[in-house]
């Protein structure tokens, strides 16, 4: 079965952080699965949360905490977001819903576009096409 590993951005677990994932608390990472299920693997606390905004380290370190998953969640574009659609093999994903069991059910019903995605990041392809879900 088909799945994808997510990392959203947190400082309540029960909702996504309104400020850049980096400024989160924590990292909440799920699986999800093609036929709508979710699995709830970890959280993990962000160490890289002091760095200065915006800046190249932080999105290095960031990257490093949450290296095994495939699609970063958030509900704003940073420029880190854009450099890392643009140069790295995961997949950025802004979504407007805030509640963690909304935004998994948002991500479900875009799994097969995000899918593919992911599929072509693994691939070596990287392109700036940030999906934006409601």
């Amino acid at each position: 079965m088909r799945s994808i590993k997510i990392c959203i951005g947190s400082n309540d677990q029960e909702n996504i952080a309104k400020t850049h994932m980096g400024d989160t608390d924590f990292f909440l990472i799920y699986e999800l699965f093609e036929n709508s299920k979710n699995e709830f693997i970890e959280k993990r606390v962000n160490l890289a949360k002091s760095m200065p905004h915006g800046k190249a380290d932080k999105m290095k370190a960031i990257i490093k905490l949450v290296a095994d998953v495939d699609v970063f969640v958030a509900q704003q574009k940073s420029l880190n977001f854009i450099n890392i659609a643009s140069t790295t093999k995961y997949q950025p994903v802004i979504v407007e819903v805030e509640k963690i069991s909304d935004i998994l059910k948002v991500l479900n019903d875009a799994f097969s576009d995000i899918y593919k995605y992911v599929l072509e990041r693994k691939k070596g392809e990287y392109f700036n096409n940030i999906p934006k879900l409601k």
